[in-house]
């Protein structure tokens, strides 16, 4: 009897220890330093969020990259889908008809006046206040952007930037035994350096140099194109008189225009100089359909005298929110994770500008991408982008017309106050039509 007595406390202490034991290892592991991270407003619960893609560029490749695989990463909750615009029934306007409006906006700023017009756009604020993401960090200049469409709200975050520079083909210099461009050269100089190789040679016709578009080129002097107080276009003005000057220096190169072409492409003609978009460069210089040059290089953007350091307009890639979207924590959640130094670190090694601060981003610039190992990269930042000019809902359209002038000096031949006028005329009778 002794001896069970003694037994009946050990047994139970060892049920007690027993039990304990059974209770951790059935008890929950402590949560991620992911998890931690996870909002609370953010919903545990399975949820699609649909993104909606209309101007800018993003691959089907880039949107598994950037937002797929980093979200569910850290969201698996979560899935994304991609809306493309231009598919039967998905303009903005029927898909919010058919109350079918994507969560997400991806676009770039000429579009904004789109989604205006619709009165679809979230202010981020709230949002970001709510969930904590630090504004500073981002620079200036996109954010900026942003509050020139509407001083009352944020209609979005830049996602990316997009800065310009200058290729060459170094073999039609080498073969005519002309210098190469260099940084920092004005849009004179380098139309100088143009007409130098603007020659046929052995039945072959090549092109020194092609300025791409006249609103480009205006943009780098923050030429206004409509005033907003009185919606009527400013075309008819020195400014843009300068900016055709230029044009027709080229446009008068004997042998430009060449049985009624007057445009050159880079990568399909003889060119020897193009400024480009660094995401045209990207997705050119990496697509495999495109033929490769055997020797180019980047230079800066030329600049227009009196405007020494000033790039094209700030040109974003961004993010916005619909008013219509069910699930805008989730949305935001979104935002958050393709905007962290992680994932814009993978964009920048791949060929996307990041729009934060910190230098490390242009430091790593196009680090992954092959294409442009030995390049002159840091081209792209030698100048500095310009801010817009006041905002207006017309603006994109009459950019559009204003690119109608390269054909008059070209192909016309009429004289720049002629075309001056009737830009001016056309822009204003567009926007009386389109009230």
């Amino acid at each position: 009897m002794k001896r069970n007595k003694i037994l009946v406390p050990f047994l139970s202490l060892a049920l007690l220890f027993s039990g304990c034991a059974g209770k951790d290892a059935a008890a929950p592991q402590p949560e991620s330093p992911q998890a931690k991270d996870v909002p609370a407003s953010v919903t545990k619960d399975p949820v699609t969020i649909k993104m909606y893609h209309k101007g800018g560029t993003i691959s089907d490749e880039e949107f598994k990259n950037y937002f797929v695989e980093p979200v569910a990463k850290k969201y698996p909750n979560i899935t994304l889908e991609l809306v493309r615009d231009g598919a039967k029934g998905n303009s903005p306007e029927e898909l919010l008809t058919s109350g079918n409006f994507p969560d997400l906006i991806y676009t770039s700023n000429p579009s904004i006046p789109v989604f205006q017009d619709l009165d679809i756009i979230e202010d981020l604020n709230p949002l970001i206040k709510k969930h904590g993401l630090d504004l500073s960090k981002f620079q200036d200049t996109g954010l900026e952007m942003m509050k020139g469409y509407d001083s009352k709200i944020l209609v979005g975050l830049p996602l990316t930037m997009n800065m310009s520079a200058m290729i060459y083909d170094k073999d039609i210099f080498d073969k005519f035994g002309v210098p190469y461009p260099k940084d920092m050269m004005s849009w004179d100089d380098v139309i100088a350096l143009g007409k130098k190789l603007t020659i046929t040679d052995g039945g072959t016709s090549y092109i020194g140099i092609d300025p791409w578009r006249v609103e480009s080129v205006g943009s780098q002097m923050t030429l206004p194109v409509v005033d907003p107080k009185t919606n009527k276009s400013t075309i008819n003005i020195e400014g843009w008189g300068r900016v055709l000057e230029l044009f027709k220096q080229v446009t008068d190169m004997p042998g430009y225009v060449n049985n009624g072409k007057f445009e050159y492409d880079f990568f399909k003609d003889n060119l020897a100089m193009a400024p480009m978009w660094a995401t045209d460069l990207v997705g050119k210089l990496t697509d495999p359909t495109v033929a490769k040059l055997k020797n180019w290089d980047l230079v800066s953007i030329p600049y227009v005298k009196g405007y020494e350091g000033k790039g094209r307009n700030v040109d974003t890639h961004m993010l916005m929110m619909s008013k219509v979207s069910k699930h805008k924590d989730e949305a935001f959640a979104v935002i958050k994770e393709v905007t962290s130094d992680e994932v814009q670190m993978m964009m920048a090694k791949a060929g996307r500008i990041s729009p934060l601060k910190d230098s490390s981003f242009q430091k790593n610039y196009l680090q992954s991408n092959a294409s442009f190992n030995g390049k002159n990269v840091a081209a792209l930042f030698k100048l500095t982008p310009t801010a817009f000019p006041a905002h207006s809902k017309y603006e994109n359209q009459v950019r559009i017309i204003i690119r109608g002038a390269k054909q008059r000096l070209a192909i016309d031949r009429k004289d720049i106050n002629t075309i001056l006028r009737e830009l001016q005329e056309e822009a204003d009778k567009w926007i009386e039509s389109h009230p």
